[in-house]
């Protein structure tokens, strides 16, 4: 199943790229809505195979978690694959420049399922699928508004 949203944002592409790639951030809102990640050796700059390792309560079970960066073409695009208990994630982003001044980021979230109860965990995702869209989108538009404030403030 895959789920397709994108955000202008009114920043450069290299503003926006920082932002949309702090993986600190990130780790700091999954860990704020109840998972428990940590990088895997300890990294401190992203780079091709960086990894995470954790867990995340799924449908009332806490279901293991691994992700790992598998594309890093800055500031073009950014691939994580995760796989969460029996279901595979594979979340894309891509920048694109439309003015100097102006990105335009696409998110491309595709699942797949391995195991019964990764089939039924989607199946209720498909049903809920303009609710998981809004996530997104809120995602997106939230990471946008940070990026145009940081392009604001460095202007000043």
């Amino acid at each position: 199943m895959k789920f397709k949203v994108s955000e202008d944002v009114d920043a450069p592409a290299s503003i926006v790229w920082t932002r949309f790639t702090d993986f600190s951030g990130i780790e700091a809102e999954a860990t704020g809505r109840g998972a428990e990640l940590s990088r895997v050796g300890n990294w401190s700059e992203p780079a091709i195979g960086r990894s995470w390792r954790g867990s995340v309560t799924v449908r009332g079970r806490v279901r293991p978690l691994a992700s790992e960066i598998t594309a890093l073409d800055a500031p073009d695009r950014c691939v994580i694959a995760t796989t969460i208990g029996g279901m595979e994630a594979l979340y894309e982003l891509t920048f694109l420049e439309l003015r100097p001044d102006m990105t335009r980021v696409q998110v491309v979230l595709d699942l797949s399922a391995n195991t019964l109860s990764a089939r039924l965990a989607l199946q209720t995702m498909k049903l809920a699928r303009g609710r998981v869209m809004q996530r997104l989108q809120g995602y997106l538009a939230r990471q946008g508004n940070l990026a145009e404030d940081d392009y604001r403030r460095s202007r000043a």
